[in-house]
C-alpha cells in the first residue's frame, strides 16, 4: 500500500461533488478524503474519512502521518468521545490528546468531543500508549474473567455502584444518576486510549461480580487500584482473582509499582489485598473525606513487581 495526498487540483479533479481539501490515494486509486482547515490563525484543523472497502488497512493513520511530515505548525483533530476508530487514528499519527470539551458535538444530544493536537517537532507517530489492547479482549483466569468497561455496561454499573455498602466505601458517596454512569461507561474506552484509567467489569461466567480499574499516575508512573463487588460474590475469592489478574497485567506492560487504599475499619478488602500479595506500608490521616463532613484515615497497601 503506497499512500499519497492528492494536490488541491487533483481533489477537485477526483471529488467533485466532495467537501474535501485533498484525496487520499493508494497509488492512483481513490480511498480517500482529507480536509484541512484554518480554525484560528496558525492553527489548522484536520478531518479525514475512508471509502468503506478501504478501511482497517491503515489508510487513516498513514495519510494523517503524511500530512504532519509537511506541516509547518499547529494540527489539531476533533473527535467524538465515543469514536476510538479515529481516537487510534491520531494515536497512530503521534497526536496527543489535549482536553475533553464537554457538550461540544453536533447533534441533538450534544456529545463530548476530544480535541487531538500535532505540533512541529512532535515524532510523527505512532504514540506511546500506557494500555495496550488486551490479547483475546480480556483477562481471565478460568471462570473469572476481566473485560473492559464500555457502553453496553451502564445497566449493571449502574445497580453496583448504587448499592448503600458500596457507596459507603467510595469516595464518591452520593446515588449516582444514570446519565452520570452514562458518560462514564462511554468515556470509558477512550480514557484507557488516553492512558489515564483502564476500567473493568467482573465477571463470573459471563454475570456481572463487580468491577475494577487501573487510575494511572503519569509524574510517577505508578497506579491505584480500587473495585467493588455484588454481594452475592464476596467471601468467594473472586475479587483476590481479580487483583490478581489485573496486578499480572499491569506489571507485564512496564507498570512498576501498584497501590490501594482501604478504610481502617475495612478489614475484608484489606484481606483481599494481602492474599493478592499486597504489603501494608502505612496510613495516611485524615486523607478522604468520610460521612457527615468527617475525614477518615487511608491504609495504603502497595504491591512491587
Amino acid at each position: 500500500m503506497i499512500i499519497r495526498i492528492a494536490t488541491a487540483e487533483e481533489a477537485a479533479r477526483l471529488t467533485p461533488y466532495l467537501p474535501v481539501t485533498h484525496a487520499v490515494l493508494d497509488g492512483d486509486r481513490l480511498v480517500g478524503g482529507l480536509s484541512l482547515i484554518e480554525a484560528r490563525p496558525g492553527v489548522r484543523e484536520l478531518s479525514i474519512w475512508v471509502i468503506p472497502e478501504e478501511r482497517r488497512r491503515g489508510v487513516a493513520s498513514k495519510a494523517v502521518r503524511t500530512m504532519t511530515e509537511q506541516a509547518d505548525g499547529r494540527l489539531e483533530m476533533v473527535t467524538d468521545v465515543a469514536d476510538t476508530v479515529s481516537q487510534r487514528v491520531a494515536l497512530n499519527a503521534g497526536f496527543t490528546r489535549e482536553a475533553v470539551r464537554r457538550n461540544s458535538g453536533p447533534g441533538g444530544g450534544r456529545p463530548d468531543d476530544v480535541v487531538w493536537a500535532w505540533l512541529p517537532g512532535d515524532p510523527s507517530g505512532p504514540a506511546a500508549r500506557t494500555f495496550p489492547d488486551l490479547r483475546g479482549g480480556e483477562l481471565r483466569d478460568g471462570e473469572v474473567s476481566l473485560r473492559p468497561l464500555g457502553p453496553a455496561d451502564v445497566d449493571e454499573l449502574l445497580t453496583l455502584i448504587n448499592l448503600p455498602d458500596v457507596r459507603a466505601r467510595s469516595i464518591v458517596r452520593h446515588v449516582r444518576p444514570r446519565a452520570e454512569v452514562a458518560r462514564r461507561c462511554e468515556h470509558a474506552p477512550s480514557e484507557w486510549l488516553a492512558g489515564n484509567r483502564a476500567d473493568f467489569t467482573i465477571r463470573v461466567n459471563d454475570e456481572l461480580a463487580g468491577d475494577i480499574g487501573l487510575f494511572y499516575e503519569a509524574w510517577s508512573r505508578s497506579a491505584m487500584v480500587g473495585y467493588s463487588m455484588l454481594p452475592a460474590f464476596r467471601g468467594q475469592g473472586v475479587v483476590t482473582r481479580a487483583v490478581r489478574l489485573l496486578s499480572a497485567w499491569a506489571f507485564e506492560i512496564g507498570i512498576p509499582r501498584l497501590a490501594a487504599g482501604t478504610a481502617p475499619d475495612n478489614a475484608a478488602s484489606q484481606r483481599v489485598l494481602e492474599k493478592a500479595g499486597f504489603v501494608r506500608e502505612g496510613v495516611q490521616r485524615s486523607r478522604v473525606d468520610g460521612p457527615n463532613g468527617t475525614r477518615i484515615d487511608d491504609v495504603v497497601y502497595v504491591l512491587l513487581p
